[in-house]
């Protein structure tokens, strides 16, 4: 009996997989393909392809923006912010997205620093992030036990932030539990925290990502599946007759708020998208634990970006 774990266990993921795939991508796309008035007459109106997003609320609430996402190492935009990232950078809603990292990630050897600075352009290029939005900042040391200091991350980001487009910036980053509880992360939230305390940041936002628990970060699809089955149910099925809507991600206040929130889902597009700005954007890091984390992983189908200014 043990030896059919192994056996069970595959076939779980894979239905779980199928499913993701048909709540996700299938049935959304043949309903855009299906609705859209463009695809059906084959003339558009804009010299891009109409593209169906995910997110709660809709239409997405980030648009016409310039948007900073404030990254503590490479390969951080993929591992934890790619669905944000991708969807955010959709030319559908005409942002302007920039890659800004705190260090060069050369917590081993000194040498790996050029090495992930690149891999991080590379990465960014697959995710449709030019290379000259891709700032890497080479004054904050990688390491576990260094201290950046939130006074001279937002010190940084004064001198990054186009104060000319400040009003309509965003600025993307961790939340106080830096999603590992990786002190790099948490002292990033903090330092934009600095930033926005400031009277520099009028008009702009602040969006952190937020922490899952384990047995969330390690969910693969299924709790996704969840919340995309019954916004499904709700919106095309019950909504002339009930109004179906559950959290799974139970984050309705943050220090005692209500605040506002945006949670975007990858599909099947988006997530080929983020495997290969990892494994090859990234090649460096993919030792044997990365595969496990781009297969069991939530945050590479599931993002909850909470307000917090």
């Amino acid at each position: 009996m043990i030896h059919k774990v192994p056996v069970l266990v595959a076939k779980l993921i894979g239905i779980l997989f199928l499913v993701w795939v048909l709540l996700s991508t299938i049935l959304p796309q043949t309903l855009l393909k299906y609705s859209d008035p463009q695809i059906q007459k084959s003339r558009f109106v804009k010299p891009t392809y109409p593209y169906n997003s995910l997110t709660s609320p809709s239409p997405l609430p980030i648009q016409n923006s310039t948007v900073y996402f404030v990254i503590g190492h490479p390969d951080d935009e993929v591992m934890f912010f790619a669905p944000a990232l991708v969807e955010v950078a959709k030319p559908k809603h005409n942002n302007k997205v920039r890659l800004v990292c705190f260090s060069r990630g050369d917590a081993v050897d000194v040498s790996m620093g050029a090495i992930r600075s690149q891999e991080l352009r590379n990465s960014a290029r697959i995710l449709g992030i030019e290379a000259a939005d891709v700032i890497v900042l080479d004054n904050y040391a990688d390491g576990m036990d260094v201290e950046w200091g939130a006074q001279n991350i937002s010190s940084s980001l004064t001198g990054i932030m186009d104060p000319s487009t400040m009003a309509s910036s965003v600025v993307v980053t961790f939340d106080q539990n830096g999603v590992s509880n990786h002190p790099n992360h948490i002292l990033l939230y903090h330092g934009c925290k600095k930033f926005f305390d400031s009277k520099l940041t009028s008009g702009a936002k602040l969006y952190v990502l937020k922490s899952l628990s384990f047995w969330e970060k390690y969910s693969f699809t299924l709790l996704t599946n969840i919340e995309l089955l019954v916004d499904f149910v709700s919106r095309f099925i019950l909504s002339n007759f009930l109004k179906v809507n559950i959290n799974i991600s139970f984050f309705d206040t943050f220090a005692g708020k209500q605040l506002p929130s945006i949670k975007v889902y990858s599909d099947l597009n988006m997530l080929s998208l983020s495997y290969a700005a990892m494994a090859y954007g990234h090649f460096s890091q993919m030792v044997w634990f990365r595969y496990g984390w781009l297969i069991f992983s939530r945050y590479l189908t599931f993002n909850h970006l909470i307000q917090v200014n």
